[in-house]
């Protein structure tokens, strides 16, 4: 997948500036909703890219440490004008650098569905270990449109789903896409959140994105 996106880079934000009225209104809203959510925090952005949502996150945080696997969409993000301090470092999101406690908010957008499922408890366990208790969360990600971002693959023997891709250099990669129904999210963020009410979750026709408010649990198996 890493591969996949090294080669994307340039290609990457045009999913944004797609001619749908419906789309961009659901775009608007996640930008909205993370600036409530994260406003005066120290944040944490796994996933950053391009930098696409570190813009909007940058008009309200205190500062930013954006983070991604793929230095050449951080080179993108690096290019662009921020209205807070940012520090970009390449990571793993499985596997970060940063000491326990260090951030008092995170940012994961349009990454959960690349997670592979069996990998879903290793990732928030990692990225919560290194938030404060209390600390906001923010995530958002796609939901299923058969008519955009390739075909919809699955693999026997694999709980996960893939989208076969071609970039505009004519190469072709499946990379894990996973989808969740309103139904899935709500067990998942309940399981992270205690207090994780239907109220702090938006499903709508093209995106989802989910807010809460993080509170110290044994880690996950």
């Amino acid at each position: 997948m890493e591969d996949y996106y090294r080669k994307r880079a340039l290609e990457y934000e045009r999913i944004y500036h797609r001619d749908d009225p419906v789309r961009l209104e659901e775009q608007r809203k996640i930008a909205e909703a993370l600036k409530t959510a994260l406003t005066g925090a120290d944040v944490l952005e796994v996933a950053a890219g391009t930098g696409y949502w570190t813009q909007s996150l940058s008009e309200i945080a205190s500062t930013i440490t954006a983070t991604d696997a793929v230095e050449e969409t951080l080179a993108v993000a690096k290019s662009k004008t921020y209205r807070c301090p940012v520090e970009f470092k390449t990571e793993d999101a499985y596997h970060l650098s940063f000491a326990d406690t260090s951030f008092s908010g995170g940012m994961a957008n349009f990454w959960l569905s690349h997670v592979p499922k069996e990998r879903l408890v290793e990732f928030f366990n990692e990225f919560h270990r290194v938030l404060k208790e209390g600390a906001p969360v923010f995530l958002a990600d796609n939901n299923f449109d058969p008519s955009s971002g390739g075909k919809l693959v699955r693999k026997a023997d694999d709980v996960n789903t893939y989208k076969l891709r071609k970039l505009d250099d004519g190469s072709e990669h499946a990379i894990v896409k996973n989808y969740y129904s309103r139904e899935e999210l709500l067990r998942i963020f309940s399981e992270l959140s205690p207090d994780f009410t239907p109220e702090n979750l938006f499903y709508g026709k093209h995106f989802w994105y989910a807010q809460y408010l993080l509170r110290k649990l044994p880690a996950m198996d």
